[in-house]
C-alpha cells in the first residue's frame, strides 16, 4: 500500500471511530481487517504519519544484532560444556544473568531457530481432555506438596542380556524436581528403599501419583487389598494417587521427565556396566536439579518439611489405620462400557482394587475422581463441574481387606 494512501486510511478510520462507527463497519468501509483499525484509532497525530513497514530481513527490530550473536554464543558455550540441557529456555536465563537484561522467549527462539540450533517445537493442542471431565483442578489442589513415581526400562547395555531399569520420581509442586535411581528390579521392595534414599535430602511429599503397576500397589490378585507401598505411604502421612489404568497421560509430568532422561542421559551416553551408570546417573541428577532451580523458579525450601529420618520409631509396615498418618487414598478412574452400546443390559463401571462398580451410562468415557476413606470405610465416587466443584455420583461401603479397623 502507497504510505500516502495509508496514512489516509488513518486518519479516515480515526474520523469514523469519532462518529461512532464499529470497528467491523469501518473495515469494511476502508477494505481493510478490523484488527488494522483497532491499532489505528489509538495511534496520535505524530503517530499517524510513521511507517514502520519495510524492515530489513534479519535486522530485529527490538533488539540489535549483537544481542542475537550474544544468545548463539551462549549456546555454543552450553554445548562446550557438555552440558545435558541447553535448549531455549536454559539459553534464555544463562544469557539474562550474563548481561542483567531480560529478553523474550520468542527472541531467544527465534535466534536459535535463523542459527540452526534447535527445532521448531510442536504446538501443545489444549483442552483435548475437557471433554471427559477430567479433574485438573481438583488434582491441583491435593495437597501442598506432589510428586510423582513411575519405572523406565527394562533397558539393555550394548552387547549384554542383562537388563537395567530405573526409578523415576518427579516433583510435580511447589518446587519442579526430578531424580532418577537404578533399580535391580521392578519391585515393591526396591522401590521403598529406593525412595527412602531419594527422602533423606529430598522432602517427603503430601501426595503421590503412581500407575497401577502391581509394585505400587494395586492390581493385586485378591480383591479389596492394598500393597506394601500403599501401606508405607500411609504410616508416612503420604496419599497416594493412582492414575486411571491404560492412560500414562494422567502422569504427565513423570512421562515428561522421562523422555528427558531418556534423551538426554540414556541414548546420549556409552555405558561399560552398571557401576559406570550409577556414577553418570548422579551428574545427570544434579545436572537436572540445576536446569530446574534455573528455569522453574523453584521456591525455598519450607523449614518445616518432612524428611524419611523423622520417622525411625515409625513402624512403616503398620496395618491399623487408627495409627496412619493419612486415611485417604485416591483413584482415577474413567467410565468404561458394560455390554453392547445400546442394549438393554448396557451400563458403565469402573474397577478399583479388583472391585467392578456399577456407573450410570451417561458417564461412560468420563473421568470420576474417587476418594476411599479408610477410617469411614466409605468409597466416594465425584465428577468435576466446569467450575471446579466435584459433584458426587455415589457413596458406597469400600472394607479394605488386609488393613486392621
Amino acid at each position: 500500500m502507497n504510505k500516502n494512501l495509508l496514512f489516509l486510511k488513518r486518519k479516515k478510520a480515526k474520523e469514523l471511530h469519532e462518529k461512532g462507527w464499529s470497528n467491523r463497519k469501518i473495515a469494511r468501509s476502508l477494505l481493510t481487517n478490523k484488527d488494522s483499525i483497532s491499532k489505528w484509532i489509538k495511534l496520535n497525530e505524530k503517530e499517524i504519519l510513521i511507517d514502520k513497514r519495510g524492515w530489513k530481513k534479519g535486522f530485529p527490530r527490538k533488539y540489535t544484532l549483537e544481542q542475537k550473536e550474544g544468545i548463539i554464543q551462549v549456546r555454543k558455550e552450553l554445548e562446550k560444556e557438555n552440558s545435558y540441557f541447553f535448549g531455549a529456555k536454559v539459553v534464555k536465563k544463562n544469557y539474562e544473568n550474563q548481561i542483567g537484561l531480560k529478553v523474550s522467549n520468542s527472541f531467544v527462539d527465534r535466534t536459535l531457530r535463523e542459527a540452526g540450533m534447535v527445532k521448531s517445537p510442536q504446538k501443545k493442542r489444549k483442552g483435548l481432555s475437557r471433554y471427559m471431565k477430567y479433574p485438573q483442578r481438583t488434582l491441583t489442589k491435593l495437597g501442598k506438596s506432589m510428586m510423582s513415581i513411575d519405572f523406565i526400562g527394562p533397558k539393555y547395555l550394548h552387547g549384554s542380556s542383562e537388563s537395567v531399569s530405573f526409578l523415576s520420581c518427579k516433583y510435580i509442586r511447589p518446587q519442579k524436581h526430578g531424580i532418577v535411581k537404578r533399580v535391580n528390579s521392578q519391585t515393591t521392595e526396591q522401590t521403598i528403599k529406593i525412595l527412602k534414599e531419594v527422602w533423606k535430602d529430598n522432602p517427603i511429599p503430601d501426595v503421590i501419583k503412581a500407575d497401577n503397576d502391581s509394585a505400587f500397589g494395586t492390581n493385586l490378585s485378591h480383591d479389596k487389598c492394598i500393597g506394601k507401598l500403599a501401606l508405607f505411604f500411609l504410616n508416612l502421612g503420604i496419599t497416594p494417587l493412582y492414575i486411571a489404568p491404560r492412560s500414562p497421560w494422567n502422569n504427565g509430568e513423570n512421562e515428561g521427565f522421562n523422555s528427558v532422561f531418556s534423551k538426554k542421559f540414556w541414548n546420549k551416553l556409552q555405558f561399560t556396566d552398571e557401576d559406570e551408570i550409577d556414577v553418570k546417573i548422579k551428574d545427570f541428577n544434579i545436572a537436572y536439579e540445576k536446569y530446574s532451580n534455573l528455569i522453574s523458579n523453584n521456591p525455598k525450601t519450607d523449614s518445616n518439611e518432612k524428611h524419611i529420618d523423622d520417622f525411625k520409631n515409625i513402624n512403616l509396615e503398620n496395618k491399623h489405620v487408627k495409627n496412619f498418618k493419612t486415611q485417604i487414598i485416591y483413584f482415577l478412574r474413567i467410565v468404561r462400557r458394560k455390554n453392547e452400546k445400546g442394549s438393554d443390559k448396557e451400563y458403565g463401571f469402573i474397577e478399583i482394587l479388583n472391585q467392578e462398580i456399577k456407573m450410570p451410562k451417561k458417564l461412560i468415557n468420563l473421568f470420576v475422581f474417587c476418594a476411599l476413606d479408610l477410617k469411614s470405610k466409605k468409597l466416594i465416587i465425584s465428577s468435576e463441574l466446569d467450575d471446579g466443584s466435584l459433584k458426587k455420583i455415589k457413596s458406597i461401603k469400600f472394607e479394605i481387606k488386609n488393613i486392621i479397623y
